[in-house]
């Protein structure tokens, strides 16, 4: 493969490859029995892909990673191997997720005699191969091969080796990102300068503070920020927002809540006062299914809110929005831009809403090295983006390719922003471990909307959460499934039932 991605043979197999694509029958049921039933041709050499997830039906898998190269590779024969068989799961009554982070499952298929030779997986798998050396670093390839990834999004170089601490242990063709979307009409009507790229969250709420409109009607109500566009509860959104200081609401071992501390009051305090003042919508505050206007479930569009975080898709549902207004009852075209999703200034430039896509990383322990790193090069190079680049729900690692040819945009409020940290996973089996964990959640939200309606204090709160939390972690050590009635008496007493 060429500096530049694709050799001019292998791009005219990739046009054969996709017109042959479109011809084709849809007979992807088939999946990895497909893929591995099929006896290897002479001369054909196995590359073998370890997915830590699999089963029969991996249509969107394959579609993502194989298929493409399969068409324009014959000389190499593909294996899917998964470190967990999805399809054995329906028939099985055990746990699959007791060990910390699946990595004794993925580590069983990058060894042994038929070790996998590409591995793919999410920033927490990537992040505890790296740790451990399982993982091969990528750039003395790249820098071997000329391997250019100057158009890559800094959203994905730098949240991979901030995973491998420096080192670019593996590449990824697509990343999630959101953006502040601003109504420009509305800051201009109040004299108000525009939000810009690479706000803190204080200096971004101090904004949305000046183009709050108070009403007690809700017709007259205009929020300055909104962090979900359609109306929800205040406790999930928040949940979202904090999502990049990582507060942890029980220890990794499940034995103790960890709420009562000066960061979650900050966080409640602030967030609470914020619903009080009409900055951010609480919840029932709006009754806009009762307003005849097809959009009116979504606070952005139909002007009840300054701003809004909102995903890469969004634009596409603005543009088509405004293409229709003329048919669309009691709309106007908003006037809209975007920057970049504020950050905490103990957390800088990590933004909620910003993860990375399935990352592919090459196994120590593979015998097949070069077709690996060839299937690497294929999947995240530049022609492929340009094909990535048509589905407008996510981006391309190639930011060159992602956009809108009817409306100019500056994109780069998606590519800037650092993705959210590798959950801990330990706490991700702890949840699997005990399924009744997530009450917790559920207590915090009782008590988070006693606190913006003023019922609380948000230390009562806090104590109350961290009480009946630490008797809810004690009962699931003896009974992981036991079920918490959190509507009958509590909090002022703790009921259970079963």
């Amino acid at each position: 493969m060429n500096s530049k991605g694709i050799s001019t043979a292998a791009k005219r197999g990739l046009l054969l490859g996709i017109c042959t694509a479109l011809a084709l029958p849809l007979t992807s049921a088939g999946g990895i029995a497909a893929a591995e039933g099929s006896k290897v041709s002479e001369g054909q050499r196995v590359l073998r892909i370890g997915n830590l997830w699999s089963g029969e039906d991996d249509n969107y898998f394959r579609q993502q990673f194989t298929d493409l190269y399969e068409l324009t590779h014959p000389e190499v024969k593909l294996e899917i191997v998964p470190a967990i068989d999805t399809e054995k799961l329906r028939f099985s009554t055990s746990n699959p997720l007791t060990s910390p982070d699946n990595l004794d499952d993925m580590r069983a298929i990058m060894g042994g005699a038929k070790p996998v030779d590409v591995v793919i997986g999410d920033n927490t798998l990537l992040k505890r191969l790296a740790d451990y050396n399982l993982v091969d670093p990528l750039q003395p390839l790249i820098d071997r091969d000329h391997y250019d990834l100057s158009n890559m999004a800094p959203t994905v170089l730098d949240g991979i080796r901030e995973l491998g601490k420096g080192e670019l242990y593996a590449l990824t063709p697509t990343f999630s990102s959101s953006a502040l979307y601003y109504n420009k009409k509305i800051f201009d009507a109040a004299g108000v300068a525009y939000p810009e790229n690479g706000m803190t969250w204080e200096k971004l709420i101090s904004v949305a503070a000046k183009v709050t409109k108070v009403s007690k009607q809700d017709k007259g109500r205009v929020y300055g920020l909104a962090f979900n566009r359609y109306l929800s509860d205040p406790f999930w959104d928040m949940q979202n927002y904090l999502s990049p200081l990582q507060l942890a609401m029980y220890d990794n071992k499940g034995g103790k809540m960890t709420v009562n501390t000066p960061a979650w009051s900050k966080a409640w305090t602030d967030y609470s006062s914020l619903i009080k003042k009409q900055i951010i919508p609480g919840a029932n505050v709006i009754n806009y299914l009762e307003e005849d206007v097809p959009l009116a479930g979504d606070l952005f569009l139909t002007g009840k809110t300054a701003m809004a975080v909102g995903e890469y898709n969004y634009i596409n549902e603005l543009m088509v929005a405004n293409r229709n207004a003329s048919l669309i009852k009691n709309f106007k075209p908003v006037d809209w831009g975007i920057v970049s999703v504020p950050t905490f200034a103990e957390k800088p430039g990590v933004a909620m809403g910003t993860t990375l896509g399935s990352l592919m990383a090459i196994n120590t322990l593979a015998q097949n090295k070069e077709d690996a790193w060839d299937l690497i090069q294929f999947v995240n190079s530049n022609e492929v983006a340009k094909i990535k680049a048509h589905n407008r729900y996510e981006l391309t690692a190639r930011k060159d390719y992602n956009g809108f040819p009817e409306k100019a945009l500056d994109l780069t409020p998606f590519f800037i922003q650092k993705p959210l940290p590798a959950s801990d996973p330990v706490m991700d089996s702890l949840k699997a471990r005990l399924p009744g964990i997530t009450q917790i959640n559920d207590a915090g939200q009782i008590l988070f909307t006693e606190v913006y309606q003023g019922k609380r204090t948000v230390a009562s709160a806090l104590l109350a959460w961290e009480k009946q939390g630490n008797f809810m972690l004690k009962a699931l050590q003896k009974d992981p499934d036991q079920y918490f009635d959190l509507q009958n008496g509590w909090p002022d007493k703790s009921v259970t039932k079963k």
